[in-house]
């Protein structure tokens, strides 16, 4: 048994183990054109529903389709989650590519539709049946197919944990069912180390599905809800006390919902940010009723090996509503606005998960959060306003709110946290018309870009790597201004590169450890169907932290 997860509890067994009931479904996996022929010894009727799938030419709910059948006296539940082939140019190839990343992103797509398919028809237990393919009898002998295996697992248990997680029953009569328990069957046979085996793969693949559904809750709360005080309370599990938005001290919080690894502090206030220096920060959210707040969240972990633990700094853009300012966006421009701090969410989601795991790297996140409001105070066209590095940026666009608060807390990390790699998340860069399920990620030299690549097949999260920063010198001279150090947005719109350079400007030293991590998927309003919805870049993050360890 896996670790219990907001009362999810998940198990494994092998095949012989299994037991009819008729009030657990039984889910059977079966791949688009790939007969399963031990599957089919056992379940028939699964083998005969797919080949009537293969040859449909189009699929949507139905792959995930609940039906009875009779086993000896009882009639039970049995269910099909059909895989289709991600790549359509090769259908009816003899074997499939299992190693390719859009595989793994549609077992994770339709096993969290299935589980929540699950629950909309009152099911609170389930048994997922594995493909015969991905048994663990050889792990011993094959590493590639313990790690296609172990990789296979991860995913089915962070799906099934993230459609789970209650989003915002808080604002319904009516609660969503839940599941308790699911267990994992797989053909083959057990023992000590196919038992390790499964536990520790189950119990990372829950943690990032439980880390998935904290971060979806934060980005989905209406703004009324999650303006930057209360966005704070949500995210950190503390009520935060009143202080005074004048003062410029940092205010530490006594309880939290993390664990005692983790320490969580503030500032607080338009004129308690100003005076501490964060010219930017204070700028933004001078316009809102709603005073802005700079999160610190700080993990370091208890490890007692001799290596030098690494420390990464996660910054996140933390909008929690952006009207555009004085530059007033439109009501269409406005539709899902509040996903705007989707990058402070999925920062605070990356601490979460390695709390959770102990994972021996320290962690700070820094979450500006603002609410980017039209009122008598607002920032207006050509203000200058004085960063945390003492540079003055002449703002040209009050709707390009969120690069000015991720530079001041890139300059307070560059000047009190020596971090040995900085990674910024936020939805900066849109570029939807280059894929809308893409991360844009961006470098600040060509030495992170093997472990940015490992990043990217570890966590199925499918990239667009920018060239690195140094290349668009062009759009950073457009940057320097004529009576401020710098522009706020150049004189030509370089709308997908002008954040990304822009921000390089606030880091200490030229060709920084960082990594640019823009999450503007999550705005799509398909996002859902293709894996990229809120909390997006979570496991990208997380496998890239990973490798610090």
């Amino acid at each position: 048994m896996a670790e219990t997860q907001h009362g999810l509890e998940l198990y494994f067994q092998p095949f012989s183990a299994l037991e009819y009931r008729t009030d657990v479904p039984i889910l059977c996996i079966v791949f688009e054109d790939q007969p399963d022929l031990i599957l089919t010894k056992a379940f028939p009727e699964v083998e005969a529903l797919r080949l009537r799938f293969d040859m449909m030419d189009k699929h949507g709910e139905e792959t995930v389709t609940l039906f009875n059948v009779v086993r000896g006296q009882s009639i039970i539940p049995l269910a099909i989650i059909y895989i289709r082939n991600p790549w359509r140019r090769q259908r009816n190839a003899e074997k499939w590519n299992v190693d390719n990343i859009n595989f793994y992103r549609e077992v994770w797509e339709r096993t969290y539709f299935a589980a929540n398919h699950l629950r909309m028809h009152k099911y609170d237990k389930a048994v997922f049946v594995l493909p015969s393919r991905f048994q663990p009898d050889n792990i011993k002998r094959d590493r590639l197919q313990e790690r296609r295996l172990e990789k296979f697992v991860r995913t089915l248990a962070e799906a099934i944990t993230a459609a789970n997680h209650h989003l915002l029953d808080e604002f319904k009569q009516r609660k969503d069912p839940r599941l308790s328990a699911v267990t994992l069957t797989f053909f083959g046979e057990g023992g000590r180390e196919v038992d390790e085996f499964f536990r520790r793969s189950m119990r990372e693949g829950q943690a990032i599905g439980e880390a998935m559904g904290y971060t979806r809750r934060l980005i989905q709360l209406p703004p009324n809800h999650k303006y930057p005080v209360r966005l704070a309370e949500q995210a950190t599990g503390a009520k935060l006390r009143t202080v005074k938005s004048s003062s410029k001290s940092w205010h530490k919080v006594s309880e939290h919902g993390f664990s005692s690894q983790t320490t969580v502090s503030y500032l607080y206030g338009t004129e308690g940010i100003g005076k501490f220096g964060m010219g930017l920060v204070a700028a933004v959210g001078k316009g809102s009723e709603h005073q802005p707040l700079f999160l610190k969240t700080h993990y370091r972990p208890k490890t007692d090996r001799e290596k030098k633990v690494k420390k990464v700094v996660i910054i996140g853009k933390g909008v929690t509503y952006d009207t555009g300012g004085l530059s007033l966006k439109s009501n269409a421009d406005q539709e899902n606005i509040h996903y705007d701090m989707g990058g402070a969410a999925t920062a605070l989601g990356v601490l979460k998960l390695a709390d959770a795991l102990g994972l021996p790297v320290e962690i700070v996140v820094l979450t500006p959060l603002v609410e980017n409001a039209i009122g008598h105070a607002a920032t207006r066209r050509h203000d200058i306003v004085k960063a945390y590095n003492g540079k003055t940026v002449e703002i040209i666009d009050p709707d390009a709110e969120g690069r000015l608060i991720m530079a001041d807390a890139i300059a307070y990390s560059e000047r009190h946290l020596r971090a040995d790699c900085t990674v910024t998340l936020s939805t900066l860069c849109a570029m939807g018309d280059l894929g809308p399920d893409l991360l844009k990620i961006g470098m600040g030299n060509g030495r992170l870009e093997k472990k940015v690549k490992r990043a990217e097949w570890d966590s199925c999260e499918k990239m667009l790597l920018l060239p690195r920063v140094e290349h668009f010198n062009w759009v950073d001279n457009e940057h320097v201004g004529d009576v401020s150090d710098l522009l706020q947005e150049p004189g030509s719109v370089y709308y997908h590169t002008a954040p990304f350079v822009f921000l390089s400007d606030f880091f200490a030293y030229a060709e920084p450890e960082w990594v640019f991590v823009d999450v503007s998927a999550i705005f799509e309003t398909d996002a859902d169907n293709y894996a990229a919805g809120p909390g997006f870049g979570l496991k990208f993050v997380w496998h890239l932290v990973k490798q610090l360890a």
